[in-house]
């Protein structure tokens, strides 16, 4: 395997319903998609997963996360999108946090 310490993968898990239960709407879906492929020249659509969160007041927030992950350059340009960028998507789906995780390619040289 051969590392890329010039590219990552990076994924954004977003829920499919509101904390007060009501479906996210399939357009916020689509402009975040959107938005992603177009300024990284691709981006896929992450399968929906149940999962479980807990936050400082020891509230439990069950839900069920969809996402996207795109590859991205490693560079403060990217950075500073997603620092702002994940600003955009909490407001976009009314959530006090929003999971942003950067992971280094590896791929299998054949």
């Amino acid at each position: 395997m051969k590392f890329n310490p010039n590219k990552i993968r990076v994924e954004i898990l977003l829920p499919l319903s509101y904390n007060d239960g009501k479906p996210v709407e399939k357009s916020k879906f689509a402009n975040t998609e959107r938005e992603l492929a177009q300024r990284f020249g691709g981006c896929t659509t992450l399968i929906p997963v149940e999962g479980l969160w807990i936050d400082d007041d020891l509230k439990e927030y069950p839900d069920i996360n969809s996402g996207f992950y795109v590859v991205a350059p490693l560079n403060k340009e990217s950075m500073s999108f997603f620092e702002e960028y994940v600003t955009k998507l909490k407001k976009r789906f009314k959530q006090k946090h929003i999971l942003i995780t950067f992971l280094p390619i590896r791929r299998i040289l054949l």
